[in-house]
This record gives C-alpha cells, structure tokens and sequence, in this order.
C-alpha cells in the first residue's frame, strides 16, 4: 500500500524549484529527492517524480498521466479567449496526438533536414568571427539566440520578416509561463506578444498557399486531419510549438555546451583532437546538463507511482534531468563521460509518444555549432555558474547571459 498524500507531501514541503540555489545546481537536491522519489514541492504542491524508472513509467502511460496538463496554461481563464491557444501535438493524448504528429513527423528526420547544413554552417561561421578580438562578448547575444533563429525561422517560414527582439520577448514570455495564474504585467506582455505573433505564422501560411514551396509550411497548410485541413488557430497552434520548443532549448544547450568547455578545457582539446566525437559529446552534454529539466502529466484516475498515491486530477513533474543522473540506470552519473556507452538512454527530448519530434533537427543544430566553434577556437572562459543570471523556471534551465572568452587556435 502507498504511502498518502499527506505523508509525502511533509518530507519535501520546503523544496522550491523556483529556489535561485536549486536553479543553479539542482543536482544535490536530485540526489535528496531520489531517496523519495515522488515527493510535493513548490510551487504548487504539485507531485514530482525524479527516478529514471518511475519518470520512464509515467511518460510511457499517457492514459493514467495525461498529456494535456502542458496545454492548461495556454487556455487558462486569465487569458483572453483570442489568446487561448491550446499546443497541439505536445498537450494531446491518444488518439488526436497521433493524428495530428503525424503531419509534422516526416520534416523532421534526417534526410529530410540535411537541406539546412549549409545554412548552420555558413551562419555560425559568420557568427564566430565577432569573438575575434572581443574582450568577453555574450554569447547568448552574439552566437548561440541568431544562430538557433535563423534556422528556426528559415524552418516556420517567417525568415528575416521578424525582428529578432521581438521573437525573443515572445520567446521568453513563453518559455516563463506559470502552472498557476502570473502577474497582471506578465497576462498583458504575454497576449501582446502572441497576437503578434500569430499574425506572422499566419501570414506566412497564406504566403504558402499563394506560392506553394517543399517546405514544413506547406506541408502542414495542406495536411489534413479526420479529412479536413487545419484551420487558422491550429496552424498557428502548430509553429507555435515547434519554435517554442526548438527555439530556448537548443539555444541552452550551446550555452551549456559552452559553460562545460570552460570548465574542463580537457574535453576541448580532445574534442580538437577527434572532432568525430563531437556528437558523442552532444549525447552526453544532454544527459549531463539538459535545457529541459522537467515536464508536467495530470492524473486522469487514482494511482499508486513510487511508493506514493497520486489521486485524480493530480499535477506531476517529470524530472528530466533527474532521471539523467540516476545511478542506478547511469554509472557515476555525476561525472561527465565523452565515451559512455547507453548515453542515448537519456529522456531529456522526453519518452514515449512524447519524444521531441524536433530532437534530429537539434542534435544536427549543435553538432554543425560545436564543429564550427572548436575549429576555430582552442579555449572558452567564462564565469562559474554560481556568478551566472539563471532563467527563473520550473521546465528549463539556463541562462539570460553568457560572457565568454575565445582564445584562436
């Protein structure tokens, strides 16, 4: 029999994951929370799973934990019903999810995005130069936000239309909603920004039925779901999330990326050495320090998950990042190991029928990065993490600045 709700929720009540300390090393309370691994914690006192086997079980039974917690924010009552829209393909559950994936999963395996490495190459190559002779240049600013927009907006069809201000302020709007109601300033900045927003992904989709292209825009203006083409709301619904989701996450693992180099210069000059295992240290930069460190199911009935009863309606965090450093599926997981094997066991692009259907198109994005950048370069410096400006959010860990230093090869 499982321990109650109210048993668990008195071990960890004091955890906060908005907590600056635990944003900008979560892995000693990780480790805590493993010892009662599904506990309550602020904000919210919502459940939180951080065992790989219990995170892998519940991303892997979408009919007990519902997908459709991730879209609550989008069509909260604080928002004005223009402003309501809910995250197709991320937020569904069987069988609508599968109909709608369907009509973006073929744009994104490989032979199908290989068309976009002269344009990774070509724009970070271009946006390496500006650290020659730079004394600390941000790196967030000057490579790792244009790179990952020109590829992204090149993708959704808005290209150089928008100015990168103002998809970030979007970006980041989106990246800091709350499970519960945010302040009034934020409720206005964020339906400002989507409208906006929305107008650009619309316009771009008549674009393409005025000019059909072999592109993902097409492809979804024409697609049909239970016989019927999407409509306006679900269009925008659609390049909504894959910038959304492609976008700070692949923009934070360079950062992150970069913030190892600095701390194990070792790994620089091997990866120099064998650049062929650069796409092994993707694999383990994102089971080491993932972007995503959580996702959020609702329980759709009664369950007993890790020891614990989980009643209906009940809100759970997946801890991504958790389950990345769990010993008992990873040995010495705190260390970061360029040759592990079973690496790809990772769940930081999820699991399931969840997995990120745009996880190809990023380890393609920071592969073509990190060879640019460690061709070029032979040393980053930048501070430590604890003197670094951390994302205030539950679902991603990164940073708003990054200074870096480059010494040329």
């Amino acid at each position: 029999m499982g321990l109650s709700s109210e048993h668990y929720g008195k071990i960890y009540a004091d955890i906060d994951l908005h907590d600056r300390a635990f944003q900008i090393d979560p892995y000693p309370t990780y480790e805590q929370m493993r010892l009662r691994p599904v506990c309550k914690v602020s904000p919210g006192n919502m459940w939180a799973v951080s065992r790989y086997a219990d995170v892998k079980a519940l991303l892997s039974n979408p009919k007990t934990f519902s997908s459709r917690a991730l879209g609550m924010p989008y069509e909260s009552e604080w928002l004005s019903e223009e402003c309501r829209n809910p995250r197709l393909i991320g937020t569904q559950d069987p069988p609508e999810h599968g109909q709608y994936r369907g009509v973006i999963n073929r744009a994104f395996i490989n032979s199908a995005i290989e068309y976009l490495i002269p344009l990774m190459r070509s724009t970070a190559e271009n946006l390496a130069l500006k650290f020659e002779g730079s004394d600390a240049p941000n790196f967030v600013e000057e490579f790792s936000y244009p790179y990952i927009a020109k590829i992204i907006t090149q993708i959704v069809g808005i290209g150089d239309k928008q100015d990168l201000a103002e998809l970030r302020e979007w970006v980041a709007l989106e990246g800091t909603i709350s499970m519960s109601r945010p302040s009034d300033e934020y409720i206005k900045a964020f339906e400002k920004a989507t409208l906006r927003q929305n107008e650009y992904f619309l316009k771009a989709a008549q674009e393409r039925r005025d000019a059909p292209q072999d592109d993902l825009v097409t492809h979804i203006i024409n697609a049909r779901v239970k016989g019927n083409k999407l409509n306006d709301k679900e269009i925008s619904s659609m390049l909504s999330l894959l910038v959304a989701a492609g976008f700070v996450t692949t923009i934070q693992m360079l950062n992150h990326g970069i913030m190892l180099f600095s701390q194990r210069p070792d790994l620089v000059a091997e990866l120099k050495k064998s650049p062929e295992l650069i796409p092994a240290f993707v694999e383990e930069l994102l089971r080491f320090r993932p972007t995503v460190i959580s996702t959020v199911r609702v329980a759709t009935k009664s369950v007993e998950l890790g020891g614990a009863t989980i009643a209906k309606g009940d809100m759970i965090l997946a801890l991504l990042s958790s389950a990345g450093r769990d010993p008992e599926k990873f040995k010495d997981p705190n260390t970061f190991n360029l040759h592990r094997t079973g690496n790809k066991q990772h769940m930081s692009f999820g699991h399931g029928i969840h997995t990120c259907v745009g996880a190809p198109l990023a380890r393609l994005e920071l592969r073509i990065a990190f060879e640019v950048l460690l061709k070029k370069y032979s040393s980053f410096d930048c501070p430590a993490d604890e003197d670094l400006d951390w994302i205030d959010s539950i679902f991603l860990r990164g940073v708003n600045d990054l200074p870096v230093h480059c010494s040329i090869s």
